[in-house]
């Protein structure tokens, strides 16, 4: 149990890196918070926002460091692995297969993952008078197909994490139609902004 939280610690640090790293490199301020489910990297630009361009690269940085840190530690398990002790071993494999299932898992379209921004950013530049409607559709059937794959292969704690990002995305769409009273950042202008593991 130690070793699996120390990896999942040392993961997860490792992606926020990514995304921090990336978006301080063009211009941004950021702020990086570690919580129960993962992390969260915050950043913001003196002028408003990066183009769509560069948020994709911040928000394709995480799982990228990830898949680097996986690609090292698969690269010296086949280099000099095994290496003789259970505890080592094993944690090398969990290295591996967190980094890159998470990191693939991450890239789904689904708002708030990595991919959920790398939409939002790819449809900013391509269909920038659509982006928000069509990434509203995608995300709520991508969702709910991880909902439905997940309660297939007994995958209860994702069904529960894809069912919440449905739901969220529904409500979403009505908070951007109704109308409000007082004045609300939108996903698209908070800076933008958050990038999630």
């Amino acid at each position: 149990m130690a070793v699996w939280v120390m990896i999942v610690f040392v993961s997860v640090l490792v992606h926020e890196f990514g995304h921090a790293l990336t978006a301080r490199w063009f211009g941004a301020s950021v702020e990086v918070e570690l919580n129960g489910l993962g992390g969260l990297t915050r950043w913001g630009v003196p002028e408003g926002e990066l183009p769509p361009g560069r948020r994709a690269l911040v928000s394709a940085a995480g799982s990228a460091s990830g898949f680097v840190l996986g690609g090292l530690a698969w690269g010296i398990w086949h280099l000099f692995g095994p290496f003789g002790n259970d505890v080592v071993d094993r944690g090398i494999t969990l290295l591996i297969y967190v980094n890159f299932f998470w990191g693939l898992l991450n890239w789904l379209p689904i708002r708030p993952l990595d991919g959920g921004h790398l939409m939002v950013s790819l449809l900013a530049k391509l269909a920038p008078n659509n982006a928000d409607r069509v990434a509203r559709v995608v995300f709520m059937i991508t969702s709910g197909l991880a909902v439905v794959l997940a309660i297939r292969y007994d995958l209860i704690f994702i069904a529960i994490l894809a069912g919440w990002m449905f739901i969220s995305e529904f409500g979403y769409g009505q908070r951007q139609s109704a109308p409000a009273t007082i004045p609300e950042l939108s996903y698209d202008n908070v800076g933008d902004g958050t990038e999630e593991e």
